[in-house]
């Protein structure tokens, strides 16, 4: 049986990603956002969270560009809570994940309309940062943040148009994908709490080096 090399998975006709990035290319966002939806559910299924909240943020630009903003927003909603979740998780082994993960839920969490999520993720990225890095200041961390929402709601800004409606299995899929995306995680997830409460104000830390690496 013939194997196939990594770039022919890639371009594969019958790869979700590969055809939902053809689809946007070709303007078809009705389709694209099927197909970015379907891979995320795919992710989410396989445990690969970035992924997933990748591709549902994919889902929601596609929607926002035809108007639908009610659904964009969902997604941008699922897109947030994913990020956050696989924060939570990387909080053991990477600390620049961890972050970076804070930084995108807190962009879909703008996108998404949800004010009060976002600033409670900006409190926790900048918590952390500056815990983390003793060279990094607050206020820094929290600038870097505010530039993002800045161009978040002037993306959502130049998307407002009259409410777009998008077919009825199009909002099953959305609804499927959500649903997936608020199943529990693994029993055995580290606790992000016990990170947080163990790291020295001072950049220090009472864990293990290789618990918080990277």
């Amino acid at each position: 049986m013939q194997v196939k090399t990594w770039l022919q998975r890639l371009t594969d006709e019958s790869n979700l990603w590969f055809n939902a990035v053809k689809a946007e290319d070709e303007n078809n966002l009705d389709s694209a956002a099927s197909f970015y939806i379907k891979d995320a559910l795919e992710c989410i299924k396989q445990h690969s969270l970035v992924r997933a909240a990748l591709s549902c943020s994919c889902a929601a630009n596609c929607l926002a560009r035809m108007g639908a903003l009610s659904p964009a927003r969902q997604l941008y909603l699922g897109a947030a809570d994913i990020y956050v979740e696989n924060s939570n998780i990387a909080i053991s082994e990477s600390i620049r994940e961890a972050l970076w993960s804070l930084q995108e839920a807190f962009e879909n969490y703008v996108l998404a309309g949800e004010n009060d999520s976002a600033g409670m993720v900006r409190d926790r990225y900048v918590k952390l940062a500056a815990r983390t890095n003793p060279f990094s200041k607050a206020e820094q961390a929290a600038k870097e943040l505010e530039s993002r929402k800045a161009a978040a709601e002037s993306m959502m800004g130049k998307s407002a148009k009259k409410e777009a409606s998008i077919a009825d299995e199009l909002a099953k899929e959305i609804e499927n994908l959500l649903q997936a995306s608020k199943s529990p995680a693994k029993p055995d997830r580290f606790d992000p709490s016990y990170v947080m409460k163990s790291i020295n104000v001072n950049g220090g830390s009472r864990l293990d080096e290789k618990s918080i690496a990277s």
